[in-house]
């Protein structure tokens, strides 16, 4: 059964979880955070680094790269959301925004790519 987009969302972001944390050593400090300029899916540190992380899951390769569905106006929106999260805690090192994209097809990924977008 193939799963509902929320389902998806979910799938998609505790993969990037479990790859943030076992694979790259970073900490996921909050998930799905909201702001008045949209949601944080993943909020993670790592060495003084406060790194917010979208996640884009899609079901076919098909359907092109999934990093390719973030809008060029949700960027600046995902920095603004970025810094209030960061605002609420002093002693951040640097700011970064990543996003990761997950193509899954029949319950196993085939496709992935991680990518910072902020700072350039």
């Amino acid at each position: 059964m193939k799963p509902n987009r929320r389902e998806l969302g979910t799938l998609g972001e505790a993969f990037v979880r479990q790859y943030l944390e076992r694979c790259l050593g970073w900490r996921v400090v909050d998930s799905n955070w909201k702001t008045r300029f949209g949601e944080l899916d993943l909020v993670a540190e790592h060495e003084g680094e406060l790194v917010a992380v979208e996640v884009k899951t899609r079901t076919s390769p098909v359907d092109g790269d999934p990093i390719y569905a973030l809008g060029s106006v949700q960027i600046p929106r995902l920095v603004a959301a970025l810094m209030a999260y960061a605002a609420r805690i002093d002693g951040w090192a640097s700011l970064a925004l990543d996003v990761v994209g997950i193509t899954w097809k029949d319950g196993i990924v085939v496709g992935f790519r991680h990518e910072r977008l902020y700072p350039q």
